[in-house]
């Protein structure tokens, strides 16, 4: 069961045409927001990334498209589907036909919900088993920072993380920086030093990353960001990778290279206080 364009459906009945142009080109852009207690986290920080990627790729915004309105949707699907922690996708697409140049800006959305276990983050119990996944970079620029559809870099390094029994990969761009990993951001603690890509570097502009920047002082972390070369994951006391829907997750070994996770855990646990107290964000 999907809510498309409003109407509750099952996701079969979606109309073909409007998948084509995020069939044919990748035009489209997504936000994936975490569902807790009936309540969208962060959804502020997703509805201005999802307006500026709307705007970066020129498309149609709909004059009732506001938080308000996203929050509602979300919640005729989340009684429809009868459970209130879960994993919402919404997907944004230009609709119409037209080759390279489409017919119109206007868009189509959907968004599809799934049941996740718990409604705090949970970090994982065992450390996550990496690589660097040099096949193909990330480009840097302002299309890197969005969620776009076009992701084939992301999909391509998760395939060679399948076919090589590693948990997931690490980017890099063309300058050879490590910018994120196959499924979130990136992060490396050395002593009291916090450091993650910069966005000029290709990394995502995730809205959990903006969250643990803002509040790793708050367990007495510094946080910079600057650019990482892979033989900085040798110096590196723990490695973490982010996003909105799993939190926090420890990497636990890096070729011969392992890493606790004490700040990783402290970091999580500060998080989900934060949301008991303060309810969504």
């Amino acid at each position: 069961m999907i809510n498309y364009n409003t109407q509750l459906q099952d996701f079969e009945q979606l109309p073909s045409a409007a998948l084509t142009r995020a069939a044919r080109y990748g035009d489209g852009v997504f936000e994936t927001i975490r569902m807790r207690e009936g309540k969208l986290l962060f959804i502020e920080d997703h509805y201005f990334r999802l307006m500026a990627s709307m705007r970066i790729l020129r498309m149609m915004i709909p004059m009732d498209f506001t938080p308000e309105y996203i929050v509602d949707q979300a919640l005729r699907l989340a009684e429809e589907r009868g459970f209130e922690n879960g994993r919402l996708r919404l997907q944004i697409v230009r609709s119409g036909g037209g080759a390279y140049t489409p017919n119109s800006n206007a868009i189509d959305w959907w968004m599809e919900l799934d049941p996740l276990d718990a409604k705090d983050y949970v970090m994982n119990e065992v450390g996550l088993k990496v690589e660097l996944f040099k096949d193909h970079y990330v480009q840097p620029g302002l299309l890197s920072t969005l969620k776009s559809s076009n992701a084939l870099p992301y999909v391509l390094g998760s395939i060679y993380a399948k076919e090589n029994q590693f948990d997931a990969v690490l980017l890099v761009n063309d300058a050879k920086q490590l910018v994120e990993a196959n499924y979130g951001n990136v992060f490396l603690v050395q002593g009291n030093v916090l450091r993650t890509a910069p966005l000029e570097d290709g990394a995502l502009r995730g809205v959990f990353r903006k969250n643990v920047v803002e509040w790793a002082k708050d367990i007495k972390l510094e946080v910079q960001e600057a650019s990482i070369n892979p033989f900085d994951l040798q110096k590196a006391d723990e490695v973490w990778i982010t996003n909105t829907i799993r939190g926090i997750q420890w990497v636990g070994q890096y070729r011969k290279k392992s890493y606790g996770a004490e700040k990783a855990k402290e970091m999580i646990d500060m998080i989900n206080r934060k949301l008991n107290v303060l309810g969504a964000l």
